[in-house]
């Protein structure tokens, strides 16, 4: 039997905190406009979501004045009060009316942060925005977004200050089939800037098929002002791979997940990937293994009893 896209994120939004591992760190806006997310604005007015301070500069997250059925929504930069340059994010909102819904594990940023959604079904769109330190003199904007309904989708963008202008360093939008991505922040290796980690997965209808999950590390480069993509696990940053047990066919790995809920949040992958023996192994991979450890204790609350274990991966074979 072939599983939607549709069935198999729904399943991924339960119960299990931490699915994708990876936490915030020390990343909070200056200012937010909380009262004003919740109001419509006047017509031929912008309602900012959200304020950041990036050096001299301020960035503004907000949704334009309506076009006829869109409303672009927008990273605006400011300095002395005035919009100087702005960036179109890919997917425009049906309105200019705001509510706050909570990022959870499955939908594609770090979990635990507050995102601004418009619309319903097919028509929902959702936006969240984190400061990234990226170098002592460069602060960037990392911003995600969530759209549609039966096919949800994502695009991410790193938007980058620089001489007055805003540009975009990197920029991801999911393609065609059930695909699945996120970014997280993580503390880089040169004390306090900040590196983003990539997520992006494929849920493989086939039963008898693994699906793909692969990781990559985006670090600034100064030169060329552009994230370079690295990717994970390395010897100087292993992954963490959860560890919920090993089948002999990716089909049995999928009704061992089907049967159990505290299950369903996690991947069916390729075995020899990691070497573990048989054809496919149910769980999910980590930058941390604090947070693959938190995982496998908050699974183990879920179903007592249960076998998860957490295994340093450094290197693909």
């Amino acid at each position: 039997m072939q599983t939607t896209a549709t069935t198999m994120t729904a399943q991924r939004c339960s119960l299990i905190v931490s699915v994708l591992g990876l936490t915030m760190v020390g990343l909070t806006p200056q200012s937010a406009s909380a009262q004003a997310m919740a109001l419509v604005a006047s017509s031929g007015r912008a309602v900012v979501l959200q304020t950041f301070r990036a050096g001299q500069f301020v960035l503004d997250l907000a949704i334009a004045e309506c076009r006829q059925s869109e409303c672009p929504i927008e990273v605006r930069l400011r300095s002395g009060g005035r919009v100087i340059d702005h960036v179109t994010l890919p997917v425009a909102a049906g309105s200019q009316r705001v509510q706050a819904e909570i990022v959870e594990e499955v939908w594609g940023a770090d979990t635990g942060l507050k995102a601004w959604a418009t619309g319903e079904e097919n028509d929902h769109v959702a936006t969240v925005a984190r400061v990234l330190r990226l170098a002592p003199q460069t602060t960037a904007l990392l911003v995600s977004q969530q759209y549609g309904f039966e096919h949800v989708k994502r695009n991410h963008l790193v938007i980058v200050p620089r001489a007055g202008k805003l540009s975009i360093a990197w920029k991801v939008e999911e393609g065609a089939g059930p695909t699945w991505s996120a970014t997280q922040v993580i503390r880089g290796q040169r004390g306090r800037r900040h590196e983003v980690v990539y997520l992006h997965g494929f849920y493989e209808p086939e039963e008898d098929a693994a699906d793909r999950l692969d990781v990559a590390r985006l670090s600034w480069d100064d030169a060329s002002a552009r994230l370079r993509e690295a990717a994970l696990p390395a010897r100087s940053r292993p992954l963490y791979r959860l560890d919920l047990g090993t089948y002999d066919t990716a089909a049995q790995a999928r009704q061992a997940r089907s049967a159990n809920f505290c299950l369903s949040p996690y991947w069916v992958l390729d075995a020899s990937r990691f070497r573990a023996g048989g054809k496919a192994t149910i769980g999910m991979l980590y930058a941390s293994r604090a947070l693959a450890e938190k995982t496998a204790s908050a699974l183990k609350k879920c179903q007592p009893g249960a076998t998860a274990s957490v295994v340093t991966w450094t290197a693909a074979p």
